[in-house]
């Protein structure tokens, strides 16, 4: 069968963040998303704006909970393990597919990135803390804050391509940098690079008496004439100049 729409969508991530807390009830609300993003399956033809992380991977999840330690608290340190053992693969075989999964997570306006989100226990996901970007804006870059995501993690300045991997690996669909650059600056419209509505300033190439005659060209500072334009230069204008 086939069903669509958040009504759908809504019981399977429940059920999905029920069977996480099953293999490890310690996890805190952050933990059980930043689980379900960096294991979910990106799909191709899809920018991060039009799918998040990716599609829904209640396997990978789950592999990853049982992993992660029981006895996180909230003294447990920046940067600490988060998990029992070694990192597992970031691929899920379901009916003979194997997929990678998106290995990121999605903050805010932008994302991250990077095995230590797995590996090392981040700030953000402790209880009593939003999973936001964590960055600070600087010179039209958005900058890591190491005080939320520990070395190794990268807060990226792209977002996913429409091929559903970094840009760098297709085509960029929206640069966060660019964003900042552009956005009422110069009056770029952000990607394009025209000026807003067609890429024409207002009365662009038209001087007003444009096509007028060396004659008429001296009524431009208000000589007493009615400058009109001409199509052929017979010498002599409307009011006889």
């Amino acid at each position: 069968m086939y069903l669509s729409g958040t009504s759908m969508a809504t019981p399977v991530a429940a059920g999905a963040a029920a069977l996480m807390l099953q293999a490890n009830p310690n996890l805190t609300p952050n933990l059980v998303k930043a689980l379900l993003m960096y294991s979910a399956q990106p799909l191709a033809g899809y920018n991060m704006l039009e799918q998040g992380a990716g599609q829904l991977n209640v396997a990978g999840a789950v592999q990853l909970a049982r992993l992660v330690r029981s006895d996180l608290s909230a003294s447990t340190s920046h940067g600490s393990p988060l998990l029992t053992g070694a990192a597992p693969s970031s691929h899920t075989t379901i009916a003979s597919q194997t997929f990678t999964w998106s290995r990121g997570i999605v903050l805010n306006q932008t994302y991250a990135t990077g095995v230590n989100l797995i590996t090392k226990y981040q700030l953000g996901y402790g209880l009593g803390s939003l999973l936001g970007s964590g960055v600070i804006t600087g010179d039209g870059i958005l900058i890591p804050d190491p005080s939320i995501f520990s070395d190794g993690v990268i807060t990226g300045d792209y977002i996913l391509t429409s091929y559903g991997v970094i840009t760098g690996d297709g085509t960029s669909f929206l640069a966060i940098n660019l964003l900042f650059q552009n956005m009422l600056a110069d009056g770029v419209i952000t990607g394009d690079g025209v000026i807003t509505g067609d890429g024409v300033i207002t009365g662009d190439g038209v001087i007003t008496g444009d096509l007028v005659t060396s004659a008429q060209s001296a009524m431009l500072n208000g000589d007493g004439g009615t400058m009109m334009t001409a199509s052929s230069d017979d010498g002599t204008d409307s009011v006889d100049y």
